[in-house]
């Protein structure tokens, strides 16, 4: 099967800014598409995503979404040219000024984290006025939601999570149980939990900083995801947690969402944790890091730390 390349992005920028370009270069986070900078001499810098050729429905819903959201003051690039139904479907936005907030999180003072914090808080607010047809989980449009309840979400999550855990052989796959019992455990009140659309994937990816902390925008909006918006900042503590980064950023994203940290929280925080053990071993996109045992050991002690956590919201 034919892939993406470097080759495909310059012809895809050259096509779409009229100009030759200088440079091309594969951003090495994400697990899914093959996202490009390309620079011109005389033209600002252009991001080309690129999908494989089962990646036409997510590309659409990236259009869809930017179409939706950027009027209503989502911070997305701006869209310049797109073929989502290229046998390699691809879109080509403007360059957001810095990188990743994982590449600076670490040395941001206090002030700079709050304000990035407020800066998701205020997106996830628009978000969630948009439609919602009283479905869960997953999806470029609200009706194609495909759960019945918030719940199922969960419980495919943490499936998902047993699968890759059980194929890899890295870590015990009797850690899911304990979090399956926590799940059930819980069964009604995540039953009761209303279909809220809200930006999955608003962690340490994904969204755009300069070096200074300058908040710059959100990048890689391909679906939403309808239930409780409190699961992107969970999966954001828990990134923070098993690979180190300042976890009082995800107090400031909670304190501006008026959003509690309760034994809920903690369980979307658990149940992340095992998503994460879940990636070691995994091959996607050629992005995967190797395996370490520091790694691994980092994300054991985090998940029975997460576990306490929930026990402490409880007491």
């Amino acid at each position: 099967m034919n892939l993406p390349d470097e080759s495909l992005a310059l012809a895809i920028a050259e096509k779409t800014c009229g100009e030759r370009p200088v440079s091309v270069r594969r951003f090495t986070t994400g697990s899914r598409h093959y996202v490009y900078e390309v620079r011109f001499a005389g033209h600002v810098p252009v991001v080309v995503r690129i999908g494989d050729a089962n990646a036409s429905y997510e590309m659409g819903g990236a259009v869809h979404l930017s179409e939706l959201l950027r009027p209503l003051g989502v911070p997305l690039p701006k869209m310049l040219a797109q073929d989502v139904s290229a046998p390699l479907p691809w879109i080509v936005l403007e360059r957001l000024d810095g990188s990743d907030l994982g590449d600076t999180i670490a040395t941001l003072p206090d002030d700079a984290l709050n304000g990035i914090a407020k800066e998701i808080a205020r997106a996830q607010t628009i978000v969630a006025t948009t439609p919602s047809a009283g479905r869960f989980g997953y999806a470029g449009a609200a009706e194609k939601a495909p759960h019945s309840s918030w719940r199922q979400v969960l419980q495919d999550n943490l499936e998902r999570s047993h699968r890759r855990i059980t194929s890899a052989g890295l870590f015990d796959a009797g850690l899911v149980d304990r979090v399956q019992g926590l799940l059930d455990a819980r069964a009604d009140r995540l039953d009761a939990v209303p279909a809220t659309p809200f930006l999955h994937d608003t962690t340490t990816k994904n969204v755009i900083v300069t070096a200074q902390g300058k908040f710059s925008g959100i990048v890689d909006v391909d679906d939403l995801c309808f239930g409780d918006p409190r699961y992107a900042a969970a999966l954001t503590l828990a990134v923070l947690q098993a690979y180190g980064g300042p976890i009082r950023y995800v107090d400031y994203w909670l304190a501006a969402a008026g959003q509690s940290d309760d034994d809920l929280f903690r369980l979307y925080v658990a149940l992340f944790l095992l998503d994460l053990m879940g990636e070691h071993g995994q091959v996607f996109n050629g992005n995967q890091r190797p395996s370490q045992p520091q790694a691994r050991a980092g994300l054991l002690a985090a998940f029975e730390a997460s576990l306490q956590r929930i026990d402490q919201a409880l007491s």
